[in-house]
């Protein structure tokens, strides 16, 4: 539990800033209709609110209290109640939901009988849940099971023993071995002594299935005090009849929080490595989010009394301080060491489709017939609409040991190719677009050159173009600098993609080491390459020709979805940032010829963006222009005068006015093509 200190401690200043400062306040908030009360805080702290305006994120690090319930208990006791009443709890002894594949594992540590009845409690809120399948797992962590007979019959009892009996809890090995039992498809990590609210699951999945992997919806925890709890326990329903203990925000992964069962697996798991209470949950969070996560959180959770578990919040804490330490080399190195080791040699090809059945089987036979062994094959059918994914279950029914095939809602090339990514146990990866081939003898070319060449961590040679669009098809090459022997990425990258997503080939570790794919339909293999060269990984070159890239017209590309898509414009945008930081950290000249090269680009991008509507996009991509070419002396004015145009016109007619167009984006060949 987290004590809090009683109001009467408190003094008159604090009592009388609390009037000044906070309570018209929260009167305003407690008196609008919900979700306003999620916006309540400190007053010194700030919120961000949730793309759909249903959930607010704590932009600070680290739990906090609400401070104005604590001296005017009554406060707290009303937003208690507020939040119930959107989101009420309730408790059943059996779930309503009948037979079927389970949508939600619920993994819940446990060790003896002192906090059984807060565990059946919870359990109880969580069989109230609507609209849902879900399986419960209660994990028992101690030297023989206890409670399996105690536990209602809608739930699987796991005995997990450390192996050493005298051992503190490892909340760490409770949830990793509920992990390896779960069959859903996302976990919820939750806490024996938490009540949820009865949609809590069903709310938790439709974030997932907008794309997010990993949830926290938590806005405030309410810890009951002794007597409290007693009654809720007794069978109370009654959760505001006392003012809560505390109120806590930003709990991050402590608690309850969802992950998908992919995700979890990807970025290690939790580390075993904290034995006892604190510090394992900010490690394991710190790694979430390198991953797409929901942190706005919205759900009331009620928190039952227990007595503290031994040195969880005192300052000498040894797993706090392991915390701080392990915390100290960054999230995806940490991902790196938990991660099963790639398997030595074997290459691991990452084919993402939509709709390109035909296309498909030329790009597996082109990998089918590369010389080199071992080898496997992940292909990720990005919600395709026609017989695409029947085809992809054809090839892995002929290959069943080569070809695995990955279903999912559409989500763009960078998700698809993360997907296959988080798959693959290759320790060198190949990305390989659906439309495009691999020329023989590729992987055993790239893959010498990389074993010979020891600091090389990409491996890369001429590509060759095919033109689809014009009769006869045509092979030309090699396309842009692929043809020629670069020492590293950067700074030609700066100013185009110039290779195409087939032509290199990756060490995983290199990969492990830059993060993952963004969810994008824009740019994101630019930007993607961009943060393998910020790390200055050497390449080799192989003078033999390796891919090639097709052009064709009338199909679907994932990464080509119209010109005056506001969410690809956004992409570009975004991904021409993250160039600049990628180009910065490679130790590009901030006033170098490349530099300016891009400044002129980013310029005109943002006069398109203007153009086409994309306001927002124009203002960034305007920002990102004159502060990478306002050294340029004769541009400084350029900038001013435009910058004053767009404030006064706004960014779209100024940006239409300087280009002498209305409304139409003009497309461009930009740098990297249509990839996928």
């Amino acid at each position: 539990m987290i004590p809090m200190a009683d109001a009467a401690g408190a003094s008159r200043k604090e009592w009388l800033g609390v009037w000044l400062k906070e309570r018209l306040r929260y009167e305003w908030l407690l008196g609008r209709p919900a979700p306003a009360q999620l916006a309540i805080a400190n007053r010194h702290e700030r919120l961000e609110a949730a793309p759909d305006g249903r959930g607010q994120a704590c932009l600070w690090r680290h739990t906090s209290r609400l401070h104005a319930p604590r001296l005017q208990p009554e406060l707290g006791r009303r937003l208690l109640r507020r939040c119930l009443a959107a989101a009420p709890i309730r408790r059943r002894s059996a779930p309503l939901w009948g037979e079927g594949p389970p949508e939600l594992s619920v993994l819940i540590g446990h060790r003896g009988l002192e906090r059984l009845p807060l565990l059946l409690a919870t359990l109880e809120s969580l069989a109230a849940q609507e609209d849902v399948w879900l399986e419960c797992l209660v994990i028992e962590q101690d030297s023989e099971p206890r409670i399996a007979d105690r536990l209602p019959p809608w739930v699987r009892h796991v005995h997990g023993p450390l192996p050493d009996p005298a051992a503190p809890y490892n909340r760490s090995h409770t949830f990793n071995l509920g992990a390896r039992e779960a069959r859903a498809p996302v976990l919820l990590l939750h806490d024996n002594d938490m009540l949820v609210p009865t949609g809590y699951a069903r709310r938790l999945l439709e974030r997932i299935a907008r794309g997010y992997a990993v949830v926290n919806p938590k806005r405030f925890v309410f810890y009951l005090d002794e007597p409290h709890s007693a009654a809720v326990l007794a069978g109370s329903g009654a959760y505001d009849a006392r003012p809560a203990e505390a109120i806590v925000q930003n709990l991050e992964a402590g608690g309850s929080m969802a992950i998908t069962a992919e995700a979890y697996a990807a970025i290690g798991g939790m580390d075993e490595g904290f034995v006892g209470w604190g510090g394992e949950d900010n490690e394991f969070w710190d790694r979430c989010l390198t991953r797409p996560t929901w942190i706005w959180g919205y759900e009331p959770i009620v928190h039952l009394w227990h007595r503290g578990q031994p040195l969880k919040h005192q300052r000498d804490n040894p797993n706090l301080e392991r915390a701080r330490a392990v915390m100290r080399r960054p999230a995806l190195e940490r991902i790196a060491a938990l991660r099963p080791a790639p398997v030595p040699s074997l290459v691991s090809t990452i084919i993402p489709v939509h709709n390109r059945a035909a296309l498909l089987r030329e790009a597996v036979a082109s990998v089918l017939a590369q010389d080199h062994r071992p080898i496997e094959i992940v292909i990720v059918d990005d919600g395709s609409s026609d017989d695409t994914g029947a085809v992809a279950d054809g090839l892995a029914a002929a290959h069943p040991l080569i070809i695995r095939v990955i279903h999912q809602p559409n989500g763009g090339p960078g998700a698809a190719r993360q997907r296959g990514l988080d798959h693959c146990r290759g320790e060198f990866v190949q990305y390989l677009d659906s439309d495009d081939l691999l020329l023989p003898g590729k992987f055993s070319a790239q893959v010498a050159a990389l074993q010979r060449s020891a600091e090389a961590r990409i491996a890369y040679g001429p590509s060759l173009e095919e033109d689809h669009s014009r009769r006869p098809i045509q092979r030309r090459g090699p396309m842009r600098a692929t043809g020629t022997p670069l020492e590293r990425l950067f700074p030609l990258l700066l100013l185009e993609r110039w290779w195409t997503t087939s032509c290199p080939l990756y060490r995983r570790e290199l990969l492990d080491r830059i993060g993952p794919w963004q969810p994008w339909i824009n740019e994101e293999d630019w930007e993607y390459d961009g943060r393998a060269g910020a790390t200055g990984a050497p390449l080799v070159w192989v003078p033999v020709p390796v891919s090639v890239r097709r052009i064709h017209m009338g199909d679907d590309h994932l990464s080509d979805r119209g010109h005056l898509d506001p969410r690809k414009l956004a992409d570009r945008a975004r991904a021409q940032e993250s160039l600049l930081r990628s180009a910065l950290a490679a130790g590009v000249d901030r006033r170098g010829p490349e530099m300016a090269r891009f400044s002129r680009s980013a310029f005109l991008l943002s006069r398109q963006c203007g153009a086409a509507g994309a306001e927002q996009a124009s203002r960034q991509l305007f920002q990102l222009a004159r502060r990478t070419g306002a050294w340029q002396g004769g541009r400084r004015l350029e900038f001013l005068l435009y910058g004053l145009m767009a404030r006064v016109l706004g960014w779209g007619r100024a940006a239409r006015l300087s280009m002498g167009v209305r409304t139409r984006l003009q497309p461009g060949s930009r740098p990297g093509g249509n990839m996928t």
